[in-house]
């Protein structure tokens, strides 16, 4: 099951600050206000969220076979009074499929990946009535924030519209033994993937794929976003890394094997190419778990035969693509004439020391990545507005005028990558640089990291 998600935008390379608690009605749960949803191929009204027509599965996966909910909504955050190591989640809805969705926020302060129970078939009964569905999902880490999404609706066009009527969910301290979930008999309870009290690494994890070009100029990517010419962004076939519309909650360091080192950071926007479900960066992937980590499932199907040579939708592999690159970041970013072989760094599977988030102004327009604090170095690559980098300590340079004002303070995001302080929200806290710190390939793991593929 496809599915057409965002989540809330969250602005300066950390989360945004979490909504007070809302009222549980006593048994811990918390209701949802559907008023408040932010919402992709549905509409409001007096019953509820009703699927809107002709919803897409997003620009990168390019496939009527690919089945997708009618609709996502996204609630605000919840801030906890303990922490919590699942989310119970229930929704009532009528027709088709509901998919489950939570995360939270780490102890770094960033999002961990997305966990999901389902799809959970309602019966067809509930086209009239309304049905409640739910299940546990288990969160990596202990968290004091969660936020839940839920994508409904039948996959296929002549279905009926669905509704999605209301949401709750009960956030679930660690016990000892755990409570027994009340998920719907049959169904997961959890999320496979990321065991409970799992933390980030101090590297991001690295891996060499084959990249193609996304192009779709004017489609809708899986967050929501209508995709520009020139667009700086990229796709990855699991919605567990999936950032928000506007926002850079999971982003991706690429760069090119041409001999010339050129990177991009750019946000992870879509799904594809190819799978939906197929989190290739994770020791515990979601699905595929006869595959070794950092190898995606269409390149292993397409050197090796693996599922008879086909994707998880059955389709021949044509390609081996692991990541999808839009325009921007494929010509401009990487300066790449045709589809190639990248090294990928999944930032957020790493830890944030100094975490903070680009600003360009026009956002349309990237920011150049130099080789140093000052212009006249040579420029490394981009990172495309709200891309989510971790400082690794600043340094006095060129005086340069942006979104945060004048400075002339640089901050070094990676091996040997510099962008100044006026593009940069967040980050203030990093240390000085010393000398050496922040050069050369390797100082943070760009080529030296864990890697698979």
């Amino acid at each position: 099951m496809s599915s057409v998600v965002l989540a809330l935008p969250l602005g300066a390379g950390a989360p945004a600050a979490a909504s007070p608690r809302s009222a549980a009605d006593g048994r811990g749960w918390i209701q949802e206000d559907l008023a408040r949803a932010d919402a992709v191929g549905a509409r409001g009204g007096a019953g509820g969220l009703r699927t809107a027509v002709g919803t897409a599965p997003g620009a990168s996966l390019r496939t009527a076979a690919a089945p997708a909910p009618g609709a996502v909504a996204v609630f605000p955050a919840h801030g906890l009074a303990r922490p919590a190591s699942a989310v119970d989640v229930r929704a009532e809805a009528t027709a088709g499929a509901v998919l489950l969705e939570a995360r939270g926020v780490r102890a770094d302060g960033m999002w961990t990946e997305w966990r999901s129970v389902g799809p959970i078939t309602v019966p067809a009964g509930a086209a009239r009535s309304g049905e409640e569905v739910g299940g546990r999902v288990r969160l990596p880490e202990p968290v004091d924030r969660v936020q839940v999404r839920v994508g409904f609706g039948a996959a296929e066009p002549a279905g009926a519209a669905a509704v999605l009527e209301s949401v709750r969910l009960r956030p679930v301290q660690r016990t000892a033994p755990e409570e027994p979930s009340a998920a719907p008999e049959g169904e997961s309870s959890s999320a496979p993937g990321g065991a409970e009290g799992e933390r980030p690494a101090d590297r991001p994890f690295s891996a060499r794929v084959f990249a193609t070009r996304i192009g779709h100029v004017g489609g809708t990517t899986a967050n929501g976003h209508t995709v520009r010419e020139n667009d700086h962004f990229v796709a990855l076939p699991s919605r567990r890394g999936l950032s928000g519309r506007g926002a850079g909650d999971y982003t991706v360091r690429v760069c090119a094997e041409d001999g010339e080192r050129r990177c991009a950071y750019a946000p992870v926007w879509d799904v594809g190419p190819w799978n939906i479900r197929d989190d290739h960066w994770n020791a515990e992937r979601e699905e595929w778990r006869d595959l070794p980590r950092g190898l995606p499932q269409a390149q292993a199907a397409y050197e090796d035969g693996h599922n008879g040579g086909r994707d998880g939708f059955g389709r021949e592999v044509a390609n081996p693509a692991g990541i999808d690159l839009a325009d921007g970041t494929f010509r401009d970013g990487l300066k790449l004439p045709t589809n190639a072989w990248v090294r990928v760094d999944y930032l957020w599977t790493a830890g944030y020391d100094h975490p903070a988030s680009i600003t360009a102004a026009p956002e349309t327009q990237p920011v150049p990545v130099r080789a140093g604090p000052g212009m006249s170095h040579a420029e490394r690559g981009v990172a495309a507005h709200a891309a989510a980098v971790d400082v690794v300590c600043r340094v006095p340079g060129d005086e340069v005028t942006g979104p945060q004002g004048a400075s002339d303070v640089w901050f070094a995001i990676g091996a040997g990558d510099y962008v100044p302080a006026a593009n940069v929200s967040g980050g203030d806290s990093a240390p000085t640089c010393r000398e050496g710190e922040g050069e050369g390939e390797g100082a943070d793991g760009a080529r030296d990291g864990g890697s698979g593929g």
